[in-house]
C-alpha cells in the first residue's frame, strides 16, 4: 500500500431524518401572489445520522484502512453529539479541520412522506467558516498527500483549497456536487483545467456545461479526465478522448442508496492513490458503493478490503491487482 495519505476536503454534517405517514402536498398551502407558504407536519419518527460528503467518503476509506485526512469546519455539537468519537473509532482517519464552539455543525433536516416526496432544510452552520482554513497552514504537502478530493462544502472554501492544492503540486478531484449552482462560470473555467479529474452525475455535468456555454466535447478540451455517474446504470469515464463504460457491482440487497455516490468516490480516490488506472479505480468505486446500499444510512455498512476484492473479482472477472 502507498504510504501517502488521501486528503478529503468537504462537508461534515448531521442528518436529521424524519418520516411523515402522509402526503406533504396535503399539508401545504401556497399563494405566490400573496407570498404565502405554510407547511406543517407531525413526523412519526426521527433519526440522527452522521453525514456530509467528506464524512461519508472518509468512513468508506476507513473500512479499507486507507490513511485519510479530513478537512472542514464543524461546531460545538461535533463533540457533543458523537461525531468526533465516531471518527476516532477508525485509526486511519484524522480530522484536521476547525471546531467553532460558538456555532453548530452543518445540519440537514429531511422529512420523507409516503409518496417519496421530501422537504429539506440545510443549515450551513460552521461550514460558513471554511474559507478561514488554509491547507498550507495545516502543513499539507505533496510529500504526505497522494491525491485530494474537493467535495461539496462552502463554495469559497472549495475554490481556495483547489488553488492551494494546485500551487502545492497535489492532484485533486473536482466534485462540485449539490453546490454546483453556486459556482460561477469564471471559477469553473479556472478550476476545471487544473483538476486531475472532474466528476459529477448527469444533472451536475449538464449544469456545468450550461454555465460554461460548452458542449461535452468542448469540456473535454478543458480537462480530458471526466467521470459522469449514472447511479444503478453505472458511469461513463472519459480519459484522453476515450470513452469507457464502467459497470455496476451488484449488491446483495438494496436497503438505502444514501451515500452510495460518496462510497464510489472513496473507492476512486483509493485506486488513484495506489496508482491503479482510472478504469480500475472507478471499478473499485463501484465495488465500495455496492456495500453502501446494503444498510440504512451512509455510515453504517461494514466491510474489509478482502470483501471488496471478492466482490470486485466476481463483478469484473479480474483480480484488482492484475
Amino acid at each position: 500500500m502507498n504510504a501517502k495519505q488521501i486528503l478529503v476536503c468537504g462537508s461534515i454534517a448531521y442528518d436529521y431524518i424524519m418520516e411523515f405517514q402522509g402526503d406533504l402536498n396535503d399539508n401545504l398551502t401556497t399563494d405566490k401572489e400573496k407570498k404565502i407558504f405554510n407547511l406543517a407536519v407531525m413526523p412519526s419518527s426521527k433519526e440522527i445520522r452522521f453525514g456530509g460528503t467528506s464524512g461519508n467518503i472518509s468512513y468508506n476509506l476507513a473500512q479499507i484502512a486507507a490513511p485519510t485526512k479530513v478537512v472542514t469546519a464543524v461546531g460545538k455539537d461535533f463533540v457533543d453529539l458523537g461525531y468526533e468519537a465516531h471518527i476516532k473509532q477508525h485509526p486511519t482517519l484524522e480530522f484536521i479541520g476547525d471546531i467553532h464552539q460558538e456555532l453548530f455543525t452543518a445540519s440537514c433536516y429531511i422529512v420523507n412522506d409516503l409518496n417519496h416526496n421530501q422537504f429539506i432544510i440545510f443549515h450551513e452552520g460552521a461550514m460558513s467558516r471554511c474559507p478561514q482554513i488554509s491547507l498550507k497552514e495545516l502543513q499539507i504537502s505533496p510529500e504526505t498527500i497522494e491525491i485530494a478530493s474537493i467535495s461539496p462544502d462552502n463554495v469559497g472554501a472549495m475554490a481556495k483549497w483547489a488553488r492551494e492544492l494546485d500551487s502545492l503540486g497535489i492532484r485533486y478531484i473536482l466534485d462540485t456536487g449539490q453546490v454546483t449552482p453556486a459556482f460561477t462560470k469564471e471559477v469553473l473555467e479556472e478550476l476545471i483545467p487544473k483538476a486531475f479529474l472532474v466528476i459529477g452525475n448527469e444533472f451536475e455535468i449538464h449544469m456545468i456545461l450550461e454555465k460554461l456555454g460548452k458542449s461535452l466535447k468542448e469540456l473535454l478540451t478543458m480537462n480530458h479526465n471526466l467521470l459522469i455517474t449514472k447511479g444503478d446504470k453505472g458511469s461513463e469515464l472519459y480519459s484522453k478522448s476515450e470513452k469507457i463504460l464502467i459497470g455496476i457491482c451488484p449488491p446483495n440487497q438494496v436497503i438505502d442508496t444514501t451515500g452510495a455516490g460518496d462510497a464510489f468516490r472513496a473507492g476512486l480516490l483509493y485506486g488513484i492513490s495506489q496508482n491503479f488506472t482510472l478504469k480500475k479505480s472507478c471499478q473499485i468505486g463501484a465495488a465500495l458503493s455496492s456495500f453502501a446500499v446494503e444498510t440504512l444510512g451512509p455510515q453504517t455498512q461494514e466491510y474489509t478490503w478482502r470483501n471488496v476484492q471478492q466482490r470486485y473479482e466476481k463483478a469484473f472477472h479480474e483480480a484488482i491487482n492484475s
